[in-house]
């Protein structure tokens, strides 16, 4: 009898599938390899599937038998194919946007390309500021009034136990967390859910973290479900035109409206309502400047691949 389950864990040419709280091994193979969706797995942690466990088999093994429509995916290009998406998880509802408050300057510009993302990949995006421990919250408010009343953010130390409200914005949801290495991710997943044991990198002389995640895998957190994925420090957004990437700055939209042209970039056309806002100060010279680097980033991306 088929039973329905949520893949947990991809390995190889397997997939472990959760299923009323046993895991089940299958192999991903024949025409789940060549389906229309066209990447280079056609499974990704996070999928609702069905599948046939086998009687004879070792170990709780199953056979695949279908997989549901996916109500969300977390793709970047493929760092090896770049015409093609690579999903890096499914039915995500929230996207954690971590960064550090030691390097919070240095890191807003991540912090905008992954608002971009969630938004253009339908998440909620939440942004989690850690290691207040280290910088006070006062300090670190005005270069985060951008996105205040926009976009909720979180003030934590996961050293020291401080999750503020954090823990109850889970609860029923599917997350995943993205951010630079060493500002820990790892460590706030491990406060929200003692003993989910997940391995923590050191942090060199230069800041930089290194990754301690090597393959996806849904975990339950906090009341609710993350997928702890690698391939996220430069995860990024996909396939959209230079005119789009303004869409996915919900704090644009009035500024937007003003602009004499539908697909400006708000770069060089005359009567951009966006260069208007920033000369006036609404729109800050530090968020118009990330996202000018931002769009001379994708153009460059465009020009490399002929599009």
């Amino acid at each position: 009898m088929a039973l329905n389950g949520t893949v947990v864990r991809l390995h190889g040419q397997h997939a472990w599938i959760r299923s009323d709280g046993t895991e089940y091994m299958c192999a991903v193979r024949g025409k789940f390899k060549q389906g229309k969706r066209k990447e280079r797995s056609p499974l990704a942690v996070g999928d609702l599937v069905t599948f046939t466990p086998l009687p004879d088999g070792e170990e709780n093994e199953g056979q695949l038998e279908s997989i549901e429509e996916r109500r969300t995916e977390l793709y970047r290009a493929h760092p090896r194919f770049p015409r093609q998406r690579q999903v890096l998880a499914a039915n995500i509802d929230l996207l954690v946007i971590v960064a550090g408050a030691d390097l919070l300057s240095e890191q807003l510009l991540t912090v905008d390309r992954l608002l971009i993302s969630a938004y253009s990949q339908g998440f909620i995006p939440l942004i989690v500021i850690n290691k207040i421990d280290v910088v006070p919250r006062p300090e670190l408010e005005p270069l985060l009034r951008d996105f205040a009343g926009v976009i909720d953010i979180e003030y934590v130390s996961a050293s020291n136990g401080e999750l503020g409200t954090l823990k109850g914005r889970f609860s029923g949801k599917t997350a995943v967390f993205a951010g630079p290495s060493g500002v820990g991710k790892s460590s706030i997943m491990n406060a929200l859910e003692p003993g989910l044991g997940l391995r923590i990198g050191h942090v060199d002389k230069e800041g930089e973290g290194r990754h301690t995640t090597t393959h996806a895998s849904l975990v339950p957190m906090a009341g609710g479900l993350v997928i702890d994925t690698p391939g996220v420090r430069d995860f990024g957004f996909w396939n959209l035109e230079l005119h789009e990437i303004s869409l996915y700055y919900p704090d644009w939209q009035t500024a937007r409206e003003q602009c004499r042209f539908n697909t400006c970039t708000h770069r060089h056309e005359p009567g951009c309502g966006v260069k208007a806002a920033v000369e006036a100060g609404t729109i800050s010279q530090g968020r118009y400047g990330r996202y000018m680097t931002i769009l001379r980033e994708s153009w460059n991306e465009q020009e490399r691949l002929g599009y």
